[in-house]
C-alpha cells in the first residue's frame, strides 16, 4: 500500500490523466455501442412462466401487457349517446398507436356489459400492448396516456392503470441523484469545515460511478441486466465511495495537522485506512456476487452492476484519491486549521475530545452501554413481529396520479380487488376438459 500510495502521489498528473482517459474512452465506447438493457424477466420453472408460454403460443393477442383506460361520468351514464360516441372515438385513436395490439371496448364484443359497472357510471377498456410490461416503447405508452386524457371533459373523467402506465410515470433518477450528492456535500462540509476536503470524497466517487455506469451499459449486450441496475450501482457507489474516501481523507488531515509532510500523510493514510477500504470493498463485492447462488437470473445483472461500481470506487480511493491529495495540498484543512498550524505549530496527534472520552468510558464500563444498545436494537426490531409482506399495487401510487385515480374508480365500480385480477391458463387435453376448466 505504501508503494502504491507514494507512486500515485508523486505521479499525480499521470494518475489523474489515466482516470480521465478511462472515463472519456468508456463514455465514447458506450455512446457508440449503446445499451441493451433487459425489460422482461421470468422465473424459470414456475407456473407463471409456463402460463405465459401457453399464451404466446395459442393466444398471442392476450400475451402482451394489458392496461386499462377507465372512464367515469359525474352525471348520467357511460352508455348515453354523447359519452359513448366520445369514448368510442378515443378508443379508436388509441387502437391506431403503434405498440397497441388490440383494444377491448366496453360497448361491443366480450366487453359489452361486463366492462360497465352496475350503476352504469364507470366503464373500462382493456388495451393490449404488443409486448410484456416494460418492453413496450415508452413513447407509445405516453402517447396512449395523452390521447386518452385528451378526451376528458367537465363531466367525463378519464384515468389509466396497468404496469406500462405505472412505468411511464416513474420519475427520472437524475434529479434524486443530484440531491443526494448535494446533501452528501453539505454533510461533509459541516464535518470538515473545508470545501476542498468535502469535495474530495465526492469527486472520487463520481469518477468511479461514471465509469461503472457506462460499463454496466456495455455489459447489457453480454448478459441480461435490468434498466434499474444502473440506478442501484449509482446509489451503492455513491454511498461506499464517499465512505471509503472519508476514511482516508480523515486520517490524512489528522496527520497534516500533526505536522507530517503532505506525501507522508497521504501515504500513511492509504497504508492504514486504505487497507480497511481494500478489504471492505472486496467484502461488499463478494456479498453482491452471492446473488448468483440464488438461481434467480434477474438478480445477476444487479449483482454485476453493484460489484463493478464498488470495485471501481475502491480502486479510485486507493489511486485517484492520493493523487488528488497531492493536488489539493494543505487546502484539505480549513482556513482556521491552516492558520492554527502556522501560528501554534503541529498539534498533538493523540486522540482527544468527546468521542475519545466516550470510547474510554465504554472501554471501562462496557456492560451498561452494551445493554442500552441491545435494548435499542430490540426496540427497532419489534415491528418485524407484525410484518405483513405483499405486492405493491396502484393503491399506493402518489396522490393525483392517473393510476391511483383508475384504481379507486375500478374499486368503486366493480368492487375491491378488481384492479388485481388473476389469469388462469390451461392446456386442455380434449374438448371435454373445457367443462372441468369452466
Amino acid at each position: 500500500m505504501r508503494t502504491l500510495a507514494s507512486w500515485c502521489f508523486r505521479h499525480r498528473r499521470i494518475v489523474l490523466g489515466g482516470w480521465l482517459v478511462l472515463l472519456v474512452a468508456t463514455m465514447a465506447v458506450g455512446h457508440v455501442a449503446g445499451t441493451n438493457f433487459a425489460s422482461r424477466f421470468q422465473l424459470p420453472n414456475t407456473e407463471s412462466a409456463h402460463a405465459l408460454q401457453l399464451l404466446q403460443k395459442d393466444f398471442p393477442a392476450a400475451s402482451g401487457s394489458t392496461d386499462q383506460i377507465v372512464v367515469a361520468v359525474r352525471s348520467g351514464t357511460v352508455t348515453s349517446a354523447p359519452v359513448q360516441a366520445r369514448v368510442t372515438e378515443m378508443l379508436r385513436r388509441v387502437a391506431r398507436i403503434k405498440a397497441v395490439r388490440a383494444v377491448m371496448s366496453p360497448y361491443q364484443g366480450q366487453g359489452q356489459g361486463s366492462q360497465i359497472s352496475a350503476d352504469g357510471r364507470i366503464a373500462f377498456a382493456t388495451v393490449v400492448f404488443d409486448a410484456q410490461p416494460g418492453a413496450n416503447p415508452r413513447a407509445d405508452v405516453v402517447k396512449v396516456m395523452s390521447t386518452a386524457r385528451g378526451y376528458r371533459t367537465a363531466d367525463l373523467q378519464v384515468a389509466l392503470s396497468g404496469q406500462d402506465i405505472e412505468n411511464s410515470q416513474q420519475p427520472q433518477p437524475g434529479s434524486s441523484t443530484a440531491i443526494g450528492i448535494l446533501l452528501a456535500l453539505v454533510v461533509l462540509l459541516l464535518a470538515f469545515g473545508a470545501l476542498s476536503a468535502a469535495a474530495l470524497p465526492i469527486i472520487t466517487a463520481l469518477f468511479a460511478i461514471a465509469v461503472g455506469f457506462v460499463l454496466t451499459g456495455l455489459l447489457s449486450h453480454v448478459t441480461a441486466i435490468a434498466t434499474f441496475a444502473t440506478m442501484l450501482g449509482v446509489l451503492i457507489g455513491l454511498g461506499v465511495g464517499v465512505d471509503y474516501a472519508l476514511f482516508i481523507v480523515t486520517r490524512h488531515r489528522s496527520a497534516v495537522r500533526a505536522g507530517a509532510g503532505l506525501e507522508e500523510a497521504a501515504v500513511g493514510a492509504v497504508n492504514t485506512s486504505g487497507r480497511a477500504v481494500f478489504f471492505a470493498g472486496l467484502t461488499v463485492c463478494i456479498a453482491m456476487m452471492g446473488q448468483f447462488v440464488l438461481g434467480l437470473p434477474f438478480l445477476y445483472g444487479l449483482a454485476l452492476s453493484a460489484s463493478i461500481t464498488v470495485l471501481l470506487t475502491m480502486v479510485a480511493s486507493l489511486t485517484l484519491l492520493p493523487a488528488l491529495l497531492g493536488f489539493f495540498g494543505t487546502r484539505v484543512l480549513s482556513r482556521r486549521e491552516r492558520r492554527a498550524l502556522l501560528e501554534r505549530g503541529p498539534e498533538d496527534e493523540h486522540a482527544s475530545g468527546f468521542w475519545f472520552r466516550w470510547a474510554r468510558f465504554v472501554e471501562r464500563r462496557p456492560r451498561v452501554p452494551a445493554l442500552l444498545a441491545l435494548a435499542a436494537v430490540v426496540a427497532l426490531a419489534l415491528p418485524v413481529l407484525t410484518l405483513r409482506l405483499g405486492l405493491d399495487d396502484a393503491g399506493s401510487d402518489p396522490p393525483g396520479s392517473v393510476t391511483l385515480q383508475a384504481y379507486h374508480l375500478l374499486a368503486r365500480g366493480f368492487g375491491p380487488g378488481f384492479a388485481g385480477p388473476l389469469q388462469l391458463v390451461a392446456a386442455l387435453p380434449n374438448p371435454a376438459a373445457a367443462a372441468s376448466f369452466d
